[in-house]
C-alpha cells in the first residue's frame, strides 16, 4: 500500500521534533503529502463559547502562535510540509475531521513507555476511533 498524505500528531516537545523527522523521511520515500497536528486538548466548549484565548493581548491568534513554536521542530525537516492543522478541544474529535477534511490515510503517533502513558494513552484510544492506519514510535527517554 502507497500513503499519499502523512499526519503526524505532535506537542511542542522535543520528542516531537524527533517524531517529526522520522515522519518526514517516510514521507520522501513514499512521495507522500506530509501535514502535522496540534490539539489544545485543554481547551474546552465554555472556553469557546466566550471566545477565551481565540487572540491574546498582543493582537496574535492562537493558531499562529502554536505554529511559530512548532518552527523549530520543522527546520530540520528536508521535505515540504504540506500543512500544520491546529485544533483545540477533544483530541480524537479533532483527529478525526482532519483525517476527513484532508484525506489522510496514515497517522503517525509517538508513545512513551511510562506508567501514565501506559494508562492514559491517547494513541491507544485513536487506535480504536480512527479509520485509517496509524504508525506508532516509540520514544525513549
Amino acid at each position: 500500500m502507497c500513503y499519499q498524505h502523512i499526519l503526524i500528531t505532535t506537542d511542542l516537545s522535543d520528542d516531537g521534533k524527533r517524531l517529526v523527522e522520522k515522519g518526514a523521511l517516510l514521507a520522501a520515500a513514499l512521495k507522500a503529502k506530509l501535514s502535522l497536528i496540534y490539539v489544545d486538548v485543554h481547551y474546552d466548549t465554555y472556553h469557546a463559547a466566550i471566545g477565551f484565548s481565540e487572540r491574546s493581548y498582543d493582537g496574535v491568534s492562537f493558531a499562529d502562535k502554536i505554529k511559530k513554536e512548532m518552527e523549530p521542530m520543522t527546520q530540520n525537516v528536508n521535505y515540504p510540509i504540506h500543512e500544520v492543522i491546529i485544533g483545540r478541544g477533544d483530541f480524537i474529535e479533532q483527529l478525526q475531521n482532519a483525517v476527513v477534511d484532508k484525506g489522510i490515510d496514515l497517522a503517525i503517533f509517538g508513545h512513551h513507555h511510562d506508567l501514565w502513558n501506559n494508562l492514559f494513552s491517547s494513541t491507544r484510544h485513536a487506535i480504536n476511533q480512527l479509520n485509517v492506519d496509524v504508525l506508532v514510535i516509540p520514544i525513549k527517554q
